[in-house]
């Protein structure tokens, strides 16, 4: 007799992008930041780093960040910062707060957003 498959959670990411009065854009992000979507991470950032002097990312309703995930948003995070662009990481749930820690990057994001 089979055993009763257990349920996978969904390995999406869900990108929107809002954009203030001001005209400063923010990225809505939902879902995991991982090997599967790291790709789509970084295209939209990448779409916006030659327009704007900052980008705000909401990783209020990100559950999960795997390595390659963690990895893709230091690289953007540095790539932007190399071209004159700032990345504010805002609204980040304690297991991604606790990541960052970790892995001592924390320091690197340090004092942007409502990170602190």
């Amino acid at each position: 007799m089979a055993a009763n498959p257990v349920p996978i959670q969904p390995r999406n990411l869900e990108v929107k992008l809002q954009t203030s009065a001001d005209g400063t854009p923010t990225l809505v992000c939902r879902g995991r930041i991982s090997t599967e979507t790291s790709g789509l991470w970084k295209s939209e950032v990448k779409k916006l780093v030659p327009e704007h002097r900052l980008i705000i990312v909401d990783l209020g309703e990100v559950s999960y960040v795997d390595s390659s995930g963690l990895g893709t948003l230091l690289a953007t995070y540095v790539s932007a910062k190399t071209s004159g662009c700032t990345i504010q990481l805002v609204h980040l749930n304690e297991r991604v707060k606790e990541l960052l820690r970790l892995s001592q990057l924390a320091a690197v994001f340090e004092g942007y957003g409502e990170y602190l």
